[in-house]
């Protein structure tokens, strides 16, 4: 009768054993009672396959990885009890160090005494996808602490504005959040704001105002403003709105500005018309005291500020926001007080929250009034600047490739000292560019004297004597 079950091949010799079952397995090892390979057979598209040629007349164990040896003992001795041993997932070595190649075995023993048939499945493509799979859900738990950080920063910064916010429906005019400052400004008998209708919120003509204000947001208008008054207490408002998309749903986020009364109807005065100006202008417009503290900054500049409130800007250095620190506004504030305006300084802005933009600034200092001041323009996506003296840009690039030239005609001493004074007349170019020809303030920029400044100017041909008498 023949032989069936997992016993099948135990009436096999061992070498014809191998044969019959490498036909379904990756794997087919032939083990004698000291453990030493004496036969195997592989499939040619495992991994496994090329590392195998070299384990004839070696012992077993001494392919495995150290972590999966004693599950290799233990395989073998459960074979040649006679029965069919249980499933193991046994890690190989690889021809890379570090890396590990994983067979799951089985082993029965074959009819030559002492010997094992060890036959075994490749897992390395199932541990490939388990590996990805842990990667994968290794990036989603990054990204989602990367979202619910980026949330909690967004929520800090939405309640601890003082500027009223609201969060709406677009499509139901309903309210969805409030911060504190918005549910203290409409303050209401239940003091809640979330889910009541826009329209609740303020009169009857604030009402249609609102309306009126989100179809032209909803047409692309997001520059639109309407002063509006609340239904609780009357205060009065100025209010813009802006959309946005969030799951498939159209909100709007409304800000107010609280318009705040004078001894006088300050809208109808030539005064306050001039100011409306100004805060319109989509360019920033910052004023300043003689020492650089900020008195009043308008929208467009606290928005390159990324400041809220005009609060938050006046009585600080406008050198937190502006240029680089300690060197351009102290730069523009000598050339002013020298000349008396300046045009098209081209420099840098530093938002609240690290963004930076490239920015002209043009300024003018106001001595008549009873409160003397400077008043700065800031001009975002500044024009490329043009080249000085038509070569500027173009002399630096022309003189490396005439150095390259000279390599080993003129002596490495020579080449350096010419380098050094190319690089010491754009330096000096610069400096008179930027303060416009404000030679002592070019002097102090450049950590010089101003004697010495003129020295190398007169070297260069920058200046004659001529000039130099007149400074």
């Amino acid at each position: 009768m023949a032989t069936t079950g997992p016993n099948a091949l135990v009436g096999l010799d061992g070498r014809t054993a191998v044969a019959v079952a490498s036909v379904v397995a990756d794997i087919i090892l032939l083990v004698d009672g000291k453990g030493i390979v004496r036969d195997l057979k592989t499939s040619p598209d495992t991994p496994i396959a090329k590392d195998a040629q070299s384990w004839m007349g070696r012992p077993w164990l001494d392919t495995i990885a150290p972590d999966s040896q004693n599950k290799a003992s233990r395989l073998l001795s459960e074979a040649e009890t006679g029965s069919a041993s249980g499933l193991r997932e046994i890690n190989h070595k690889g021809s890379d160090p570090l890396s590990t190649i994983p067979i799951r075995y089985s082993a029965i023993k074959a009819k030559a005494a002492g010997s094992v048939i060890v036959v075994g499945r490749d897992l390395s493509a199932l541990a490939q996808v388990q590996q990805q799979l842990v990667q994968s859900q290794q990036a989603m738990e990054r990204e989602y602490l990367r979202l619910r950080a980026a949330e909690t920063r967004y929520r800090a910064l939405f309640q601890m504005t003082s500027e009223p916010i609201l969060i709406a429906d677009m499509a139901t005019r309903k309210v969805l959040e409030a911060n504190p400052a918005a549910i203290d400004a409409l303050a209401t008998s239940t003091g809640r704001l979330t889910g009541r209708t826009l329209g609740q919120l303020f009169d009857d003509k604030g009402g249609a105002d609102i309306e009126a204000l989100l179809s032209r947001s909803a047409g692309g208008q997001s520059a639109a403003t309407v002063q509006i008054a609340t239904a609780a207490t009357g205060r009065q408002f100025d209010a813009t709105a802006s959309l946005f998309r969030n799951e498939g749903a159209t909100l709007v986020l409304i800000r107010l500005r609280e318009v705040v009364a004078t001894g006088g109807s300050v809208a109808g005065t030539s005064a306050g018309r001039y100011v409306s100006l100004i805060d319109k202008l989509p360019d920033g417009f910052v004023v300043t005291d003689l020492e650089g503290h900020i008195v009043e900054a308008n929208p467009a500049f606290l928005e390159l500020a990324q400041l809220a409130t005009a609060d938050q800007a006046r009585g600080h250095q406008l050198g937190e926001w502006l240029g680089r620190a300690g060197i351009d506004v102290p730069t523009m504030t000598a050339t002013l007080r020298d000349f008396g305006s300046i045009r098209n300084f081209s420099t840098i802005m530093r938002g609240a929250f690290g963004l930076v933009e490239s920015v002209e600034v043009s300024a003018v200092l106001v001595e008549t009034s009873d409160f003397p001041c400077y008043g700065f323009v800031v001009r975002g996506s500044p024009r490329p600047a043009p080249a000085v003296n038509g070569t500027k840009t173009q002399a630096l690039p022309r003189s490396v490739d005439q150095f390259t030239e000279l390599v080993g005609r003129v002596s490495l001493k020579e080449l350096v000292r010419e380098t050094t004074d190319i690089i010491e007349r754009l330096c000096i170019e610069a400096a008179l560019e930027m303060t416009q020809d404000n030679r002592a303030t070019a002097a102090e920029l450049l950590g010089l004297s101003r004697q010495s400044l003129y020295l190398k100017m007169r070297r260069f041909g920058i200046m004659d004597d001529a000039s130099a008498e007149i400074d």
